[in-house]
């Protein structure tokens, strides 16, 4: 299973200040996320989750949660989810299924070579992007980075709705999530 850098002096402090399993959970709850089945164990500075989840957004934002927490540098994830996404053969086996001509090698090739990734650009378990918010940063340009839109700085405050509350809220440091639009 996947594990997950986080800064750990740029997160959240727990009120209480102790960072322990049962404060993890305690948080989760506060948060409204889903944590039945999720078992939390804390070893130093790293968090492990394990337990079943009811989609990918809920597994993002659990990871998002908890990694954003003051002296969580690492996040295992162990948890698995109730409807996973197809995988790669799935996804290969519908090209058999698209209509004859309706995909060409040609077009594929152009899409292909014409992708440009972000070098510095990390994903969650989801397919979203997760976004480490550099010192000075908005909503607003992170939006216009990812998106190409300036609005979406609202998309971005909804997808992360566990972690930040509003655009003041937002900290150096921080991982965001940004889901596929």
């Amino acid at each position: 299973m996947p594990t997950y850098r986080f800064p750990a002096e740029a997160g959240l402090a727990l009120d209480g200040g102790a960072l322990t399993a049962d404060a993890i959970n305690h948080r989760l709850s506060a948060l409204g996320l889903t944590r039945e089945g999720i078992t939390v164990s804390r070893n130093d500075d790293a968090v492990t989750l394990e337990g079943r989840l009811p989609d990918e957004a809920t597994r993002e934002r659990v990871l998002l949660a908890v990694g954003n927490l003051q002296g969580v540098a690492r996040v295992d994830d162990r948890m698995t989810v109730a409807q996973a996404r197809e995988g790669l053969l799935g996804t290969l086996g519908a090209f058999a299924r698209l209509p004859s001509g309706s995909a060409t090698i040609e077009a594929a090739e152009r899409a292909v070579h014409a992708a440009r990734p972000d070098p510095d650009a990390r994903f969650g378990p989801g397919g979203s992007i997760l976004h480490v918010v550099q010192p000075g940063e908005t909503l607003e340009a992170i939006a216009a980075r990812h998106y190409h839109d300036t609005a979406a700085a609202g998309w971005i405050l909804e997808s992360n709705d566990p972690v930040v509350s509003d655009a003041a809220s937002l900290r150096p440091g921080m991982v965001l999530r940004l889901p596929p639009r």
